[in-house]
């Protein structure tokens, strides 16, 4: 089965994948919870939630270890969200440098 070159060609702009700008041009361009800003804001909302996940595991504990909470569950719940999203980081961190040793691997 041959197809016509019409319907192989399309616009450049339907195999688009978007640029990976700084973090201020993908946010000004699109919303935080707007999935369309491309991979870029992704990973920068990522980063962000992470940072915070980590400042509040450690001020939940630096609370505790103060005595200016008795809460053991809550600070227990925060430093082990804080750890698994590290864990998470840094896999996803190891499947991009993976990836990527490939993809410069690949003969062309």
């Amino acid at each position: 089965m041959t197809l016509p070159i019409s319907a192989i060609s399309s616009p450049a702009s339907q195999w688009s994948v978007g640029k990976i700008g700084s973090a201020e041009k993908a946010g000004a361009a699109a919303g935080a919870s707007d999935p369309t800003g491309g991979f870029g804001a992704m990973l920068s909302n990522a980063i962000d939630g992470l940072q915070k996940t980590q400042e509040a595991a450690s001020t939940q504990a630096t609370a505790l270890a103060t005595g200016q909470t008795q809460d053991l569950s809550t600070v227990v719940t925060a430093v082990q969200e804080a750890q698994l999203s590290m864990e998470l980081a840094t896999q996803v961190r190891s499947k991009a440098v993976e990836a990527y040793t490939e993809i410069f691997h690949t003969q062309i």
